[in-house]
């Protein structure tokens, strides 16, 4: 019995592969691919401390218009 690879595609320049598998972004939960996501240090309001999130360039750039 064969596996059967589903195919994902980067929601910022629509790169599309059914090897391995996109990554989400920790805030728009969107598939990026590795050429348009980062770790970021965010900050948990919660605890107050500080976690690495998978944020795309997207995101990114939305935050720093919004500060």
């Amino acid at each position: 019995m064969s596996e059967e690879k589903s195919a994902w595609m980067c929601h910022i320049c629509d790169y599309h592969s059914t090897i391995g598998s996109g990554i989400a972004c920790s805030e728009c939960f969107k598939i990026t691919c590795n050429e348009h996501i980062t770790t970021a240090t965010v900050m948990n309001p919660e605890s107050g401390l500080y976690e690495l999130k998978n944020i795309c360039v997207e995101c990114q750039f939305k935050k720093t218009l919004n500060h």
